[in-house]
């Protein structure tokens, strides 16, 4: 019987028209603003790349844009946003192989199984959201971690983070540790971000300003043809986090 619901509800949610419906209608007007600035200035810098090197990265371009569909989804608590952060996991694993940013692939490969972990982890916690009640769509219940998740997360976080670099120095990866600071901040973002934990749009901010740094050293040290539609994304999912940090307080005060 509840694995009749369980089924019924991720349909409900996953069925082609919602994933439409979700992408197209249910927007504010600051949220169709934000959405709008986040292209434009993942187009304008991918741009910038393409007069400085005559280089068309579509598929970089079209990456990004995927990306950013994902993170606006998961700001506005929808949860959708796992099938778009599935699609852009998968296409940005070649972009960081081809970069030989080896802990950028494994964390491409965490991402995929995690889209189907925070589906599970997001089923039977949405809500009706009243700021677009019209649509009939529904928004996650979010929360604040405790002291004593705080006191867990950050000493394990740096453990990790240091065995990961010493990995990644093995195997060869051009910017092990900056590589690793990315990949460990990101497993935790998403963990917490699948927890529904509010706290995790502070963890996106840092990984998408660690991000402007490793891209920005990708282009410099061997000027990488993806490197500035990368940066474009990255910029652009840094207004986004900081979006995420006030749209989540405002979920979290609701619940």
């Amino acid at each position: 019987m509840k694995k009749n619901v369980r089924i019924n509800q991720f349909w409900r949610y996953f069925n082609p028209i919602n994933i439409v419906k979700e992408l197209l209608f249910g927007w504010t007007l600051p949220e169709m603003i934000l959405f709008l600035v986040l292209i434009t200035l993942q187009s304008t810098v991918w741009g910038l790349g393409v007069a400085h090197n005559h280089n068309y990265d579509w598929f970089g371009l079209a990456t990004g844009l995927m990306n950013i569909i994902t993170v606006v989804l998961v700001a506005k608590g929808r949860i959708t946003n796992y099938f778009w952060g599935l699609v852009y996991s998968a296409m940005y694993m070649p972009l960081a192989f081809q970069s030989q940013l080896f802990g950028e692939v494994a964390l491409s490969a965490f991402w995929v199984v995690m889209q189907f972990v925070g589906v599970a982890a997001w089923l039977g916690y949405m809500k009706r959201d009243k700021d677009v009640a019209k649509d009939n769509q529904d928004v996650v219940t979010t929360k604040y971690m405790s002291r004593k998740q705080w006191l867990f997360v950050v000493p394990v976080f740096i453990v990790i983070l240091a065995i990961v670099g010493l990995i990644l120095e093995q195997a060869g990866s051009r910017q092990p540790y900056m590589d690793g600071l990315t990949t460990t901040i990101s497993m935790g973002a998403q963990i917490l971000q699948t927890a529904k934990f509010a706290e995790s749009w502070y963890a996106w901010l840092l990984f998408d300003l660690v991000e402007l740094v490793l891209w920005g050293r990708a282009w410099t040290g061997h000027a990488d043809p993806s490197a500035f539609a990368m940066l474009g994304m990255n910029l652009a999912l840094t207004v986004n986090a900081i979006y995420g940090i006030i749209q989540w307080r405002k979920l979290t005060k609701k619940a």
